[in-house]
């Protein structure tokens, strides 16, 4: 979940749409992985990056085309910046992503996932712009315990069948990756909407890193499925489901449910993107999860939630959080 945006009125009393809105985004971000992981061996990552953002962008930007237009001065003004942010935000963090879920269970990568905003804690500390209270600290400590058990695939016998693979080491960049993208967003808020915001870093990445990408593969005489005639159905339903549902879908309902109720309200729907990772992963890839790799994926949400509590209550206006690119 990333920074603020814009300040705007929070309705004291979430509306059921907002909360079907939130549900629906942690599904549909938790299915991302799942997504990803059951076409691994039939496309290539350059191209499901590539088109999973060309087809989620001839979607996104007529909608995003008003608010772009109200907003052209302030994002003159932020061109530069917008683009590095699509270029960490979006491009990097997109293939570190998806490389993630081609190299490792699909569960592996939705519960490392999910640590970004420990992430984002750590780096606020590290570079001295805040000091962590002790929950926050025994938070992360629980989280990063429940990292470890994860990484140990459910092998009790400690650090000697530590198997931190290439892709736990995508997991946790792309985590990375994210957390400093709303870490920089929040320290220092782009003046514009969240879905315009989405659009344009959207943009940004799909030109500064997937266009590239895609070219070299194509250089090197990569082969892409969609472009070579061969049938191939399922895979093409897989990247429009990915394009439209995840991307597209789960960023708008992210974008409308945490307008109604705010980001502090809103940000503990994002606990059950991993349960959904998991859950459709054992039923539908037939992926395993181990007792221990479950107290590890309880101990990655416990952490998040004691580290990420203000103690505050509620207030009637607060920042309007922008989109995630899961």
């Amino acid at each position: 979940m990333a920074a603020p945006v814009t300040e705007v009125a929070v309705e004291a009393k979430a509306p059921v749409s907002a909360i079907l809105a939130l549900l629906a985004t942690a599904l549909l971000w938790g299915s991302n992985h799942a997504a990803a992981r059951a076409i691994h061996d039939a496309l290539p990552l350059p191209s499901l990056v590539f088109w999973r953002w060309a087809i989620a962008l001839v979607l996104l930007l007529p909608i995003a085309l008003p608010g772009l237009l109200r907003e052209r001065a302030a994002i003159r003004r932020n061109a530069g910046r917008i683009a590095v942010l699509g270029l960490v935000g979006v491009g990097l963090f997109s293939v570190s992503l998806y490389a993630g879920a081609y190299l490792s269970p699909a569960l592996e990568v939705g519960l490392l996932n999910a640590t970004t905003p420990i992430w984002v804690l750590l780096i606020a500390t590290f570079v001295g712009r805040m000091r962590p209270r002790l929950a926050q600290i025994v938070g992360i400590l629980i989280a990063m315990a429940g990292v470890t058990l994860v990484l140990m695939k459910g092998l009790p016998t400690g650090l000697a069948v530590f198997h931190f693979g290439a892709g736990n080491l995508c997991s946790i960049t792309a985590a990375v990756l994210f957390a400093f993208y709303t870490y920089s967003l929040g320290q220092n808020p782009i003046g514009i909407s969240a879905l315009s915001l989405t659009a344009l870093t959207a943009l940004a990445g799909f030109v500064l890193v997937f266009c590239p990408v895609y070219a070299v593969f194509l250089l090197l005489g990569g082969q892409d499925l969609f472009t070579s005639g061969l049938r191939v159905e399922p895979v093409t339903l897989t990247v429009l489901y990915i394009a439209a549902g995840p991307t597209l879908l789960g960023n708008l309902f992210w974008i409308y449910g945490a307008a109604r109720v705010g980001a502090a309200r809103a940000g503990p729907f994002l606990y059950f993107s991993p349960l959904a990772t998991v859950a459709l992963s054992a039923t539908l890839l037939g992926e395993t999860i181990t007792p221990l790799q479950m107290v590890g994926g309880a101990a990655i949400l416990a952490g998040l939630w004691i580290s990420t509590q203000t103690g505050a209550g509620p207030a009637k206006t607060e920042p309007r959080p922008s989109a995630r690119q899961s």
